[in-house]
């Protein structure tokens, strides 16, 4: 079976649908090692949940949850990435 689209997150909360969910959640949640959703070099269990909740919580709530300066700040380390 053929995964879904995955969802892109836009300023405002938006859906996610069933099929979504099951592609990209992870099926249960465990910390390991300080890490949630498996050990530190298990990126992409993170990534993809990461990416549900930002379509569902919209990106303008979760530039709130970190200052203005550490976005930047990121936002010029990925621009000057190859």
């Amino acid at each position: 079976m053929q995964q879904p689209p995955r969802p892109v997150p836009d300023q405002g909360p938006q859906p996610i649908t069933m099929e979504q969910y099951h592609a990209y959640s992870a099926e249960k949640i465990e910390l390991w090692g300080g890490y949630v959703f498996g050990p530190s070099d298990f990126h992409d269990y993170r990534r993809d949940m990461l990416l549900l909740l930002l379509v569902n919580e919209g990106l303008e709530e979760a530039v709130r949850l970190a200052p203005l300066d550490r976005w930047r700040a990121a936002i010029a380390r990925v621009e000057r990435q190859p």
